[in-house]
């Protein structure tokens, strides 16, 4: 069955995923975001200050933080609300330095971007823009990609640009990150080696019908993927971590290989931690680092061959949805 056939059969199968959440809509674009965005560092220097800012500082999605089955925002949108910055004896013309003396950390992220034509405007407030859909978590994929790549965003998240957006749903996750998924997208938008996945033409892929218990059991399927994997992502993060706090010098970063140490023996790490931070583990304790790496690495293959199987499974739920056999999908990558 070639892939004509089977989108064929989709959509035969289906209605396209509008008809259900409406249009997918982009997140909000570069014009609005550009000046307001803030790391981590910069957030809690201004909530520290001012700690009444915490509200409007919101985590916000990019494209480029969104991975298969999880997000990992790492800015914050500033969404002052409009006339935050006037006072009842502030003048127009006074609102940066008022700005200024109100939270110093605020002002000196957003000097770069001043003019002097901009100072007497409080472009600093965001623009009216409705963020109440962003009150619940959201779909979220990016707007071009070479790989799949749909996840949820946590509550109150807010989606921005190069990102493109529908309601949560378990149901729909899976469909969309399912091996069938996939096909339809790359049958209709592929550019070379990248799928353009706009709102329209993710609009256009067909989603199954299902009765209650065939929804059920792909959620549970979804959220069985989508725990491990944060499970793993957790796992990752926090032995990359150790490795640059015991071994690397203050401001270190850990560099590729290291970041991969899950791919590397024990004798491949050492060399890797002396190529980047310039020094081999003490001997006093390789024993015992080799021992956790050992345990690490071990716990690391363990979650990616649950995460593998539960989505195989997945992909096999989705192809029966669809009328496929799975045995006919499995050269479509």
């Amino acid at each position: 069955m070639n892939s004509d056939n089977i989108l064929v059969a989709m959509q035969a199968a289906g209605r396209p995923l509008s008809d259900l959440v409406g249009v997918p809509q982009r997140g909000i674009g570069r014009l609005a975001t550009a000046r307001l965005l803030v790391d981590k560092a910069t957030r809690d220097q201004i909530v520290l200050f001012e700690p009444t800012l915490a509200p409007f500082l919101r985590r916000i999605v990019r494209g480029v933080d969104i991975h298969p089955w999880y997000c990992e925002p790492s800015r914050y949108l500033v969404v002052l609300p409009s006339g935050w910055s006037a006072g009842a004896d502030v003048r127009a013309e006074q609102v940066w330095e008022h700005l200024a003396q109100r939270c110093p950390p605020l002002h000196r992220h957003l000097a770069p971007a001043a003019t002097r034509k901009t100072c007497d405007v409080a472009w600093w407030e965001f623009p009216d823009c409705d963020l109440t859909p962003f009150a619940q978590a959201r779909i979220v994929w990016p707007a071009a990609s070479m790989t799949q790549r749909y996840a949820l965003t946590d509550p109150g998240c807010l989606v921005g640009p190069g990102a493109c957006h529908i309601p949560a749903s378990l149901f729909l996750l899976g469909v969309l990150m399912s091996r069938l998924g996939w096909l339809a997208v790359t049958a209709m938008g592929r550019v070379g080696q990248v799928c353009r996945l706009a709102p329209e033409q993710i609009g256009r892929i067909p989603i199954p019908e299902a009765t209650e218990n065939e929804r059920a059991a792909i959620e549970a399927l979804v959220q069985r993927i989508v725990d491990l994997t944060r499970e793993q992502v957790a796992l990752e993060r926090q032995f990359t971590r150790r490795l640059v706090r015991d071994f690397g010098p203050p401001g270190a970063t850990p560099g590729a290989r290291l970041e991969r140490w899950w791919e590397l023996d024990f004798a491949a790490l050492r060399q890797a931690i002396a190529a980047r931070f310039g020094g081999d583990i003490p001997a006093r304790f390789r024993e015992q680092w080799q021992a956790q790496h050992a345990d690490a690495v071990v716990r690391h293959a363990a979650l990616s061959d649950a995460r593998a199987l539960a989505e195989a499974t997945l992909n096999a739920r989705a192809a029966l949805l669809y009328g496929v056999e799975p045995q006919g999908i499995t050269t479509f990558q």
